[in-house]
């Protein structure tokens, strides 16, 4: 089964391990990301981005101070987003898929199946799982890889970032 229960972090020291990723920036990170759903690496500019993804997409503020661009994106047969957020000096910082599900069913599944991809490409993870959350989280020398799900009676979502 994907679910076993290992060692368990508290949410609390996971959320400031993410948090101090995030304000690292992008600086501590190789270039080479091996996402599944994109072909950037850290170097990739908004040129780049676009030169491979297109012109349509839309932009907000980004958490690392520059642009968040989004496209809908399929990955793994499903539909969804997929975000390129850059910081202040251009930099990309994550790239992140995003799923909404209809119904618990949908969510989980793509949810296992991201698991056991990114199992494939980077090894054991750490998992912190909570009631209505699913939490994956595998960290190496090109930066952290975070999956995680949430199902609950009004949100069914995942998603699977790249920081």
């Amino acid at each position: 089964m994907i679910f076993k229960k290992t060692a368990v972090f508290p949410v609390p020291v996971m959320l400031i391990a993410l948090l101090l990723t995030m304000l690292a920036g992008c600086s501590l990170k190789n270039n080479d990301i091996n996402c599944p759903f994109s072909i950037m690496s850290w170097d990739s500019t908004t040129d780049d981005m676009i030169e491979a993804e297109g012109n349509g997409y839309d932009t907000y503020n980004s958490i690392y101070k520059g642009l968040t661009y989004t496209y809908p994106k399929e990955y793994l047969g499903k539909p969804g987003i997929i975000k390129y957020m850059y910081d202040d000096t251009g930099k990309l910082c994550n790239i992140s898929w995003s799923y909404t599900g209809d119904n618990d069913e949908s969510v989980m599944n793509i949810y296992r199946d991201v698991v056991e991809e990114m199992r494939n490409l980077h090894g054991e993870s750490k998992s912190d799982d909570g009631i209505g959350n699913f939490c994956e989280i595998w960290v190496n020398g090109n930066g952290t890889v975070m999956a995680n799900a949430v199902v609950t009676n009004d949100v069914k979502v995942m998603q699977i970032a790249y920081m």
